[in-house]
C-alpha cells in the first residue's frame, strides 16, 4: 500500500482567559461544521471554552491542521494610532481594542504581524505601551 506524508497546516491558538481563540479559513465545509458552535460571527473568530479545547485539538489534529498554543500574547500584537488606516491590519486579527488613542491588533501569525509593521503598526514591545484584553 502506498504511503504519502501530509504537512499539517499550522494555526495559532491563543489562550486568553478561560477561552483559546483563533482565526482561519477552513476550506472544507465539513470541518468547518463540526467547529460552528465555536464560531463568533461578530468578532470572525473561534471561541473555544478552556474545558472543551482539547476536544477541538483532537480534532484538528485528525483533520490535518497543527493548533499551536500561544500564552504569551505581546509578540503578536501591533498598535496605531487611532485615525490611522487599518482595515488590512484589522483583517488578520483575532482581537482588537481601542485604548488611548491608539488602535490594538492581535494578530493570527508572525507573517501578519511583519506586514503590519510594513504598514506603519508597531510592535507592542517596542512601545510603552502593555497587551490588555
Amino acid at each position: 500500500m502506498p504511503e504519502f506524508e501530509v504537512t499539517a497546516e499550522r494555526i495559532t491558538v491563543f489562550h486568553v482567559g478561560d477561552e483559546y481563540l483563533f482565526t482561519h479559513y477552513f476550506d472544507r465545509e465539513d470541518v468547518f461544521d463540526e467547529l460552528r458552535a465555536y464560531y463568533d460571527r461578530s468578532a470572525y473568530r473561534f471561541a473555544v471554552p478552556a474545558d472543551e479545547f482539547e476536544a477541538v485539538r483532537e480534532f484538528l489534529e485528525t483533520e490535518y491542521f497543527e493548533p499551536v498554543v500561544v500564552d504569551d500574547l505581546e509578540p503578536y500584537c501591533v498598535v496605531t494610532e487611532k485615525y490611522t488606516e487599518h482595515a488590512d491590519i484589522l483583517r488578520n486579527s483575532v482581537a482588537h481594542w481601542e485604548r488611548a488613542d491608539h488602535l490594538f491588533f492581535l494578530l493570527k501569525d508572525e507573517l501578519s504581524v511583519r506586514e503590519a509593521v510594513e504598514r506603519g503598526a508597531t510592535p507592542v514591545e517596542e512601545t510603552e505601551f502593555v497587551v490588555g484584553l
